[in-house]
């Protein structure tokens, strides 16, 4: 199944199966601990049917990778307090802000838009929160920065949508539906803190000015802050200075999962729901490119007394495996495999992250591929047909040839899955190129949102119908992958091949740039 096809099954799914029981038993009052400043505790006294939660821009992606797996990782933590806080009779609106048409023709949002909503009051000032976390685009940290798209079209696929919730991205909406359902209190949670979570129409600043009592779930948001290895300051420091700044504002913070468990609105014996977070945080199907070495750490914080082991080899992490005491430093391809132990029983769920090393920069060629005339690796029928024939000198649409920032006049744009092929010469010795997701969509301002997340490639390299060398999966704005790769004493033909990654997505758009043929040594 593709990853697009994936998403809407996976979503639908989650809209119509409900996530629990809604407000089987409802409390009267719940008497929730908050957060203290070590020095007086406190607590605050929620009526249920009168507070609710909303929940900001968990998305199902984003620029920066470190910060949409980390978005992934709170998933079943938000899922399993978002169950016990709908049986305990609270109401649930998601606002996914500019992703939110991805929900027209749901229920839950189709009962949003029919509201007729009334113009939200201003009746007091907003909390006057100083952020002092130091801010950032990337959280991946002083290695390759991701570069700067828009990434995400809707909320993560995984999130457990129930039928009773709400979805929608207007303060007026929002504040009619809360008002018109006697609601006092907001519990927020979400993404990203210090922005959207504070400041989107809905969020907690607006509804805060509107009179409502906003409080803040501190174990369910993440700020969009920096990674310091050098300092040891990680995004989850970052979120945690930004907590501190709104409490130190006035917004209450609570602790909402381990609170939940507390009054037994989640068992004592229920599945785990954290895991061990990395920065920077990779994936396969969007590594973490490595130049020299990186330093990754890993967090749990929301496992205390927990120990975190690691493996190296793609294995399951146990009991037995190396304890982690200190950032680990990557210098190769690696996976790494994480998970947390109490007494030798693992607290948490599978966790892990993909590294991958960049080869070395390869020579510029001698012998341009764009100067050459290719084998086209089709049976020409009709003219149609020379649509999937790469263009030189442009991407495949006949735009500038872009790649991580970069516009290169040297190259061919191709769109996956296609390929062609070459003669060889006796004088050619290399073959040296870059390659990589052309970034032509990023300057469409209309679609270019909601596109970006799909383009995945791999770039394979065959020389007489073996595998010379070959890509990992390529995303958009990541640096382009280097060849340089020996052409055997002898050899016929070499066929350039842009692959899709699984997706074949009509976006699968890839340009070999800068490639050609080294003469001599």
């Amino acid at each position: 199944m593709n990853k697009a096809k994936k998403f809407t099954v996976a979503l639908t799914a989650a809209v119509l199966v409900c996530a629990g029981a809604r407000a089987q038993h409802p409390a009267e009052s719940l008497v929730l601990n908050v957060v203290s400043d070590g020095k007086n505790a406190s607590t605050i006294t929620l009526n249920p049917s009168q507070t609710a939660f909303v929940v900001i821009d968990m998305w199902n992606s984003h620029w920066c990778m470190t910060a949409s797996e980390r978005v992934g990782a709170m998933v079943p933590r938000m899922n399993a307090a978002l169950a016990a806080a709908r049986k305990a009779g609270m109401t649930v609106v998601w606002n996914p802000s500019d992703a939110v048409t991805a929900y027209s023709g749901f229920p839950q949002y189709e009962r949003a838009v029919a509201v007729v909503a009334r113009k939200t009051p201003a009746t007091r000032e907003v909390p006057s929160a100083r952020f002092t976390a130091p801010g950032g685009g990337c959280m991946c940290g002083p290695g390759i920065r991701c570069g700067g798209n828009y990434g995400w079209d809707a909320m993560h696929p995984d999130l457990s949508l129930d039928e009773g919730d709400f979805i929608s991205a207007s303060t007026d909406e929002i504040y009619t539906l809360l008002s018109d359902r006697g609601i006092t209190d907001i519990i927020y949670a979400g993404v990203h803190t210090n922005m959207c979570v504070y400041g989107k129409p809905g969020g907690l600043s607006e509804m805060w000015a509107a009179g409502f009592n906003c409080h803040l779930a501190r174990d369910l948001n993440d700020a969009i802050t920096v990674y310091d290895p050098e300092r040891g300051y990680t995004p989850d420091s970052g979120t945690a200075e930004t907590d501190e700044n709104l409490r130190a504002a006035g917004i209450a913070n609570i602790n909402v999962y381990e609170e939940f468990r507390r009054l037994r609105l989640i068992d004592s014996d229920a599945p785990p729901a954290d895991c061990v977070r990395f920065a920077p945080w990779g994936k396969p199907d969007r590594p973490y490119f490595v130049e020299d070495f990186t330093t990754v750490t890993l967090t749990a914080p929301w496992l205390d007394a927990a120990e975190i082991r690691y493996t190296l080899d793609g294995s399951e992490p146990s009991a037995q495996s190396p304890l982690y005491v200190a950032p680990l430093r990557i210098d190769g391809t690696t996976a790494v495999n994480a998970a947390a132990f109490r007494k030798g029983r693992k607290v948490s769920l599978p966790s892990s992250a993909h590294y991958v090393k960049l080869p070395a920069r390869p020579a510029k060629p001698d012998v341009y591929l764009d100067d050459l005339n290719y084998i086209p690796n089709a049976y020409i029928l009709r003219v149609s047909d020379f649509m999937w024939m790469p263009r030189k000198w442009k991407s495949f649409e006949g735009k500038p040839l872009r790649v991580a920032g970069k516009t290169y006049a040297r190259g061919m744009g191709f769109r996956a899955p296609s390929s062609v092929q070459y003669e060889l010469k006796p004088e050619y010795k290399r073959f040296a190129a870059l390659a990589g997701i052309d970034e032509n969509m990023l300057f469409d301002n209309l679609n270019g949102r909601s596109i970006a997340i799909y383009s995945s490639v791999v770039f394979k390299l065959f020389i007489d119908g073996v595998l010379a060398a070959e890509s990992p999966v390529m995303r958009i704005s990541q640096e382009p992958w280097r060849f340089d790769v020996a052409i055997p004493a002898g050899s016929r033909r070499i066929n350039l091949v842009c692959a899709d990654a699984g997706s074949r997505s009509i976006l699968d758009y890839g340009n070999w740039v800068d490639a050609g043929f080294v003469v001599g040594n």
